[in-house]
């Protein structure tokens, strides 16, 4: 089949067509972190990138043991190229940004030279992570709240939000970065697009959970909330081969970066963080230690809010949540404090959006360093019907 024929196509299409204001300057800051972190010449880094990742799609996982993954390989080929044209970029640019995060990954886990280990660290450390909120019901229907975190780059392009549902189903499906260091070596190496599976497969959240548990070796370390449209949700906390699972029993979820709660996967994420700081000969006075233990408390923070709003949960209480700002590093909402004298950057709350999902609406705010975006206008968004592909 003509591969511009498929879904795949037509999503990677839609989503390049989202992404052609920011991709080349994303696809440069790509290129540039890769040759930072192999140690390599701009170049050298983007083929051998490129490279890995057209081995990475010749292996094909057993049939046997993944009958779902059956002719997935084309749709991958087809997402791509969609992809790239959508975002006037070319192919080799699309594999890049697909292969980028499992580089960064791989070199860190296997360099043998502690210093380049170190520095390669310190740039997963740096990874923007992110705050999620999902309230099933509320005096405006259902709602998700979310914070984009990262560090401050002068000239950063502020982005309008998206619409948050993934498919015609209303599933709903986001994300954060949990931190894990010297993780395990998944036996898998094939590319499945796990997300694209679930918007094109599931229409629950148990069958959304069903599907990222059993692909597990397939994709990487995350905090994966979701939630379905009869207020059903779930967080998935993630590493390479291992998962713990918060299936919410009232449809309240929430998670935030570098942060897990499921005990068992809670104890492993703390597990590599002893390791690393071993390994770099650091203690718990350091500021990676200092940083984490405030995620920690952030998570915890961020539960606690949430229980305190779903006995009568209303759209200013998600607000108030997603907004939270008390001064301290656990703030909810990130003003580019810092948690340690060493810590090199502080991070901000880039932008924070609240989906009203039943309006198709959202409200959102940008930070305007030193202006943090709880100080800055509220902006609205309406969305227009969209084209659901799955």
């Amino acid at each position: 089949m003509n591969p511009r024929e498929t879904k795949y196509y037509r999503q990677g299409l839609i989503h390049g067509q989202g992404q052609r204001a920011v991709g080349r300057n994303y696809t440069d800051l790509v290129r540039r972190t890769l040759a930072e972190t192999l140690d390599l010449p701009v170049d050298e880094a983007v083929r051998r990138t490129v490279a890995d990742y057209q081995e990475r799609l010749e292996a094909l996982p057993s049939l046997t043991q993944y009958p779902e993954l059956r002719g997935m390989r084309g749709c991958v080929v087809a997402y791509n190229l969609g992809m790239a044209e959508g975002a006037d970029l070319t192919l080799h640019d699309a594999m890049l940004q697909a292969n980028f995060l499992n580089m960064i990954t791989e070199a860190f886990r296997f360099n043998p030279n502690s210093e380049v280990q170190a520095a390669i660290e310190a740039s997963l450390a740096a990874e923007p992570g992110c705050t999620l909120v999902y309230f099933p019901c509320s005096d405006r229907g259902p709602l998700v709240a979310n914070n984009r975190d990262g560090t401050y780059q002068p000239g950063h392009r502020q982005e309008e939000p998206t619409p948050i549902i993934a498919n015609r189903a209303g599933l709903v499906v986001g994300c954060v970065s949990n931190g894990i260091f010297d993780d395990e070596v998944s036996p898998e190496r094939f590319p499945v697009p796990v997300d694209l599976m679930a918007y094109e497969m599931c229409g629950t959240t148990d069958e959304a959970i069903d599907l990222y548990t059993r692909l597990n070796p397939f994709w990487g370390s995350r905090n994966q909330l979701i939630a379905d449209c009869k207020g059903n949700s779930a967080v998935i906390e993630k590493s390479t081969c291992r998962c713990g699972l918060r299936k919410s029993a009232n449809g309240f979820s929430a998670t935030t970066e570098m942060s897990a709660e499921e005990p068992v996967f809670k104890a492993y994420l703390w597990e590599t963080r002893e390791q690393s700081l071993q390994r770099r000969g650091l203690d718990h006075h350091s500021a990676d230690w200092t940083y984490w233990k405030t995620c920690e408390r952030r998570s915890a923070r961020l539960l606690r809010l949430m229980d305190e709003a779903k006995g009568a949960p209303t759209f200013a209480k998600l607000e108030r949540i997603i907004y939270d700002h008390t001064g301290q590093p656990e703030q909810i909402h990130m003003d580019g404090t810092k948690c340690h004298p060493k810590q090199k950057d502080g991070e901000w709350s880039l932008r924070t959006t609240i989906w009203i999902l039943n309006e198709r609406r959202a409200f959102y705010s940008f930070a305007e360093p030193p202006v943090s975006s709880h100080l800055t206008p509220r902006l609205r968004k309406d969305f227009p019907p969209v084209e659901m592909i799955f």
